[in-house]
């Protein structure tokens, strides 16, 4: 499978956004959650929140749910603030494992 040039610089952003997370995680001991997602105009952005313990977990598995359902994903982040629809998201947990969705593709 190709990939386009902007499928391997979100590729690359979402990898070094994890190792970065991985690394505040541990810090502060706060899950993160990385998400990729497209406004209303269609451009694909990438963003970073840290949650309280077990919110990122929730919220995965709702939007595992919710895909299930055929739903899109809508979600809207704070700081600033910013709606959209969700593609992928992964949570970083404290000890630096995660958990991962993905929007499956129609």
């Amino acid at each position: 499978m190709k990939h386009t040039v902007t499928q391997a610089l979100v590729t690359i952003a979402i990898a070094a956004a994890i190792v970065v997370a991985v690394k505040v995680v541990q810090a502060r001991a706060t899950e993160v959650l990385i998400a990729v997602m497209n406004d209303e105009a269609g451009k694909t952005t990438i963003h970073q929140v840290n949650l309280k313990d077990t919110y990122c977990v929730t919220l995965i598995n709702k939007f595992k749910e919710q895909a299930k359902n055929s739903n899109p994903i809508s979600l809207t982040l704070p700081n600033p603030d910013f709606t959209g629809t969700v593609i992928e998201a992964y949570c970083i947990m404290p000890d630096g494992s995660r958990l991962t969705f993905k929007a499956p593709t129609i």
